[in-house]
């Protein structure tokens, strides 16, 4: 069996706490959002990760139940990387990092994940090894990242804070795909101007830079062209927590089957309009759901 992607990063029990004050304990981080959301539209996928002694049974069956591959599941002693994540009425969060769990490796990536089309990279604090993009990109696989979780660190209280990223410029070579938001561009490039950011990205090494704005849309630079692509609306907001992770398995998910950038990027706005509709992964849309709404999209700028 060829998987079509692989995610690489921790698995993690987040607390939501959305503006109403009330609390949701969900299964969080970038290997859940992105491989579950991979998954529900149809991609072959499996999870490089570790988890602590205290990881659920039942998370471990939801994502079984999800067609996830848990092959790269190591279970080791100390707790699961954990979060919580508390908004205000302005959709600001704040964020402290409880527990942290083991760096995953190269040595941890299964055999059988080696013929993968894509790996992507999602780190939530610094445990995914660099040694790991560098080894997936030799071995001719797709590469992507998101590397939010190599510009964070933590402080008094567990609060988790931006700071810059040291080894951009020594990893970003062997990254095809770079998805950042645009406080992580600016920093990383120290430009206020996003077409500028990307491009000076690109210079960096990956093919194709998507920066996310929020409400905003994104801005995606590929070959010689920055385009703005557009949010497509929710019909609620719930939780946006994880609606990046999902927005990279939208465009890798579509990118891998048409090959088509600017397509993949307006496909992958719609797949994450859905997951902000609900806590954790409760909204993940199907390819159905996800043409309906894209398709009504369409027809409303006619």
């Amino acid at each position: 069996m060829t998987f079509d992607l692989i995610v690489c990063g921790h698995l993690t029990h987040d607390t939501i706490i959305t503006s109403d004050k009330r609390a949701h304990e969900t299964l969080g981080g970038a290997a859940a959002y992105t491989s579950l959301a991979a998954a529900k539209l149809g991609a072959i996928v499996g999870i490089a990760t570790k988890v602590g002694t205290d990881f659920r049974d039942a998370y471990l069956e939801y994502l079984r139940r999800a067609n996830v591959d848990l092959l790269g599941l190591k279970v080791k002693m100390g707790k699961t990387t954990a979060f919580e994540n508390a908004y205000d009425e302005r959709g600001k969060r704040t964020q402290r990092l409880l527990s942290y769990n083991q760096p995953i490796e190269a040595e941890d990536i299964p055999a059988a994940y080696i013929n993968a089309r894509c790996f992507h990279f999602g780190p939530v604090f610094h445990e995914v090894s660099y040694d790991i993009i560098k080894f997936a990109h030799e071995k001719g696989i797709l590469t992507s990242l998101d590397p939010q979780g190599y510009c964070r660190e933590r402080g008094p209280r567990y609060v988790v804070k931006l700071r810059g990223w040291k080894e951009a410029k020594e990893t970003l070579p062997y990254v095809d795909i770079l998805k950042c938001d645009e406080t992580e561009a600016k920093k990383l490039t120290k430009t206020g101007d996003l077409n500028k950011a990307a491009r000076v990205i690109q210079g960096f090494g990956p093919k194709i830079v998507l920066v996310t704005r929020g409400a905003k849309g994104l801005v995606l630079c590929h070959e010689d062209e920055v385009e703005k692509i557009p949010v497509i609306p929710a019909e609620k907001l719930v939780d946006p927590t994880g609606a990046g992770d999902v927005y990279s398995a939208g465009f890798i998910v579509e990118y891998l089957r048409t090959k088509d950038q600017k397509y993949s990027a307006l496909f992958a706005s719609c797949v994450a309009s859905f997951v902000v509709e609900g806590i954790g992964t409760t909204t993940l849309p199907t390819r159905e759901m996800v043409m309906r709404r894209l398709g009504k999209y369409m027809t409303s700028l006619t």
